[in-house]
């Protein structure tokens, strides 16, 4: 016998006692913990929750179909998400001031309310499903479905994503919700922009494309000889800098390919770099 999501009795009782054991607490530990997150810091908090809605949303729907289709590079991929992500974060920004939140400190959520946050959730939900909203592309969401079921298919996925982001909120509050979803985007979206590890994923990127004999790009530095000549915005570090930590969505289309085919995602971090260099 199954519940109506198609869930065991056995199973939804598992999970139910798995929601019980979380709290504010169990969240907070977990950013602190796992991401190295401050999670009394709103501003970096609804960083965080901004790349979760973007995910969950956006990004792990059947877009991601789309981008294997080839609707959708790689490059593509990176310009939309950290435009999503932007458009979001500035939302909920937007949001907070609405709510009287001026604090710098997380707690001051707890001042919100659950309506508020629907209120919020169905701006995202027009915004993320408007069919004439432009992509960093140039192509609007209605071009990229390409047919009214796609869009149907979108939007069905959105509208889901985002209720079970404000249902969260109905038991434990509007901060235990933003802060799981905050969990979401520091543990699931570690190489995304607006993480808190981007810019220094970028500085250490930078000193990769100046350094063919870094260990990024292999024992030989095949990795970069395939990758082939670097577009002249890749070349013009101080500006590809810029554009990286600011608005990666602003790259054109070869610049975007080109960083991502050099592995901006798969960078090693410097503190694991030195750990390997010390055993050796």
């Amino acid at each position: 016998m199954t519940t109506d999501d198609g869930m065991s009795p056995e199973v939804q009782r598992m999970l139910q006692e798995a929601q019980a054991m979380m709290t504010d607490e169990v969240m907070e530990e977990t950013l602190r913990s796992k991401a190295g997150v401050d999670p009394s810091n709103l501003a970096t908090l609804l960083d965080l929750v901004a790349i979760g809605i973007a995910n969950g949303a956006w990004r792990n729907s059947c877009v991601e179909n789309w981008h294997a289709e080839g609707r959708l590079s790689n490059g593509d991929m990176m310009r939309v998400n950290s435009y999503t992500t932007d458009a979001i974060r500035r939302r909920l920004r937007g949001w907070c001031i609405e709510c009287g939140i001026t604090s710098a400190n997380s707690d001051a959520l707890v001042s919100a309310d659950a309506e508020s946050v629907d209120v919020l959730a169905g701006r995202l939900f027009r915004w993320l499903t408007n069919a004439e909203r432009k992509l960093p592309t140039r192509m609007s969401l209605g071009e990229l479905a390409r047919s009214k079921e796609d869009l149907e298919e979108y939007e069905d996925h959105a509208g889901r994503a985002l209720s079970g982001f404000t249902g969260q909120m109905e038991d434990k509050g509007v901060r235990f919700g933003l802060l799981r979803t905050a969990c979401h985007g520091a543990l699931a979206c570690s190489q995304w922009w607006a993480h808190p590890t981007w810019p220094d994923r970028v500085e250490r990127f930078i000193r990769v494309l100046n350094d063919a004999t870094d260990p990024h790009w292999g024992p030989n530095g095949e990795r970069r000889e395939r990758l082939g000549a670097e577009p002249p915005s890749v070349r013009t570090r101080h500006i590809l800098h810029t554009t990286l930590l600011e608005a990666p969505w602003k790259l054109d289309p070869t610049s975007a390919e080109w960083i991502v085919d050099a592995g901006i995602g798969y960078l090693t971090p410097e503190a694991e770099l030195s750990t390997e260099t010390e055993s050796d």
